[in-house]
């Protein structure tokens, strides 16, 4: 069992502290499949509330934690640490960045239709992207959807996008250092 201290930022700015207790290093997926992956779909502070309640022990940290997670929803952006605990300051120190793991794992969860699209538009730009989808007729952009939300889970909040009315808008779009 690895336990882990988490960060969380609500979708409504507000701020918690939790404690998964079983399954959060990411290879083991069931934290990044049943956790993280349903909370960045949500928006919605109340339902991300309700879920990370099912989950983890509530206005915890533990000194035992192997890891720790920051996870900003509002941003849609999430860390992964090392957890250093010091018995004699009695404080918990951030370790090693280890957010690559969990880009790592959510890249192995990549359906044939992700793969076939990630090939298919391997050289539009996200800006191109959704130029192309707002320009097609509704429900007539399957593939472009698909890539989108691909590309937005794996920017790890470097890009954000959102549907305004009947029109998708960019709300960032950072390119990776």
């Amino acid at each position: 069992m690895t336990r882990s201290n988490l960060h969380i930022t609500l979708s409504n700015g507000d701020k918690l502290q939790c404690v998964a207790d079983s399954s959060s290093a990411p290879e083991q997926g069931y934290i990044v499949e049943h956790l993280l992956l349903p909370l960045l779909s949500f928006s919605d502070a109340k339902k991300e509330l309700a879920l990370i309640t099912e989950h983890c022990t509530m206005d915890e940290q533990r000194t035992n934690a192997e890891y720790r997670y920051l996870i900003d929803l509002k941003n849609e952006h999430i860390e992964f640490y090392e957890e250093h605990y010091n018995q004699s300051k009695n404080t918990f120190k951030r370790g090693i960045n280890l957010t690559g793991r969990y880009i790592s794992y959510l890249k192995k969860l990549e359906t044939e239709t992700e793969l076939f699209t990630k090939r298919k538009f391997r050289d539009v730009s996200n800006k191109e992207l959704v130029k192309r989808i707002n320009g097609l007729p509704d429900f007539k952009w399957d593939d472009e959807g698909v890539e989108l939300h691909r590309r937005s889970l794996l920017s790890n909040g470097a890009f954000i996008y959102k549907m305004q009315g009947n029109t998708l808008i960019i709300l960032k779009d950072e390119k990776p250092q």
